[in-house]
């Protein structure tokens, strides 16, 4: 084969990755906005919050639960979250906030069940997150969060925004009774705090 006749095949190879590689079967168009808010949050009654704004750990003890209390989709060991949120003047013309989950990133979620998965020694049983109507929240749906009011207080122009946002949590057993073992049952679930 000439040299010629080689550059051509490689050409003509070139031509048709490149084709291929911009064929599309739709588009994905993102949208959104990075505002000022800028929440600190501390710990109301039983809830213990510790770092700086952006980088706050929540640690909730969940306590030591009896196995035979775990039963069909009920909470057991249920623990109150309180968080009081201190927006100052950055919630200038936003309305609420959202505590938005990433359970993928933190110790994961059981796509069944919507619970939050455990590590350690225990087996078939999860974390379940609940609003204050006593709804689950479903992890595994990344568009069911949970969300406050930003209070406006003060006089214009220095109004200040505050939230509450009050949320319950537990052990659900996340399969059959037989399935349950005793054991450490922790948990971590990464949050972002989101505005509207």
């Amino acid at each position: 084969m000439t040299i010629s006749m080689k550059s051509l095949l490689a050409a003509a190879v070139a031509s048709i990755l490149a084709n291929g590689a911009m064929a599309a079967d739709g588009t994905i168009n993102f949208k959104g906005e990075i505002v000022a808010a800028s929440c600190n949050i501390t710990g109301g009654a039983g809830t213990s919050v510790t770092g700086e704004k952006g980088n706050q750990i929540i640690d909730v003890k969940l306590g030591k639960v009896a196995i035979d209390t775990l039963s069909g989709n009920g909470i057991a060991g249920g623990t109150n979250i309180n968080l009081n949120l201190d927006c100052g003047s950055t919630g200038t013309g936003l309305t609420h906030v959202q505590l938005k989950f990433d359970p993928a990133s933190g110790s994961g979620f059981d796509s069944n069940t919507g619970l939050l998965k455990t590590t350690g020694d225990a087996k078939g049983v999860g974390i379940g997150l609940y609003k204050t109507d006593g709804t689950r929240i479903n992890l595994a749906n990344s568009s069911d969060v949970f969300e406050a009011e930003l209070v406006k207080a003060g006089t214009d122009p220095d109004f200040t925004y505050t939230a509450d946002m009050n949320l319950r949590a537990g052990y659900v057993m996340s399969g059959k009774v037989e399935d349950v073992k005793p054991g450490t049952a922790d948990g971590t679930l990464p949050f972002t705090l989101t505005y509207r």
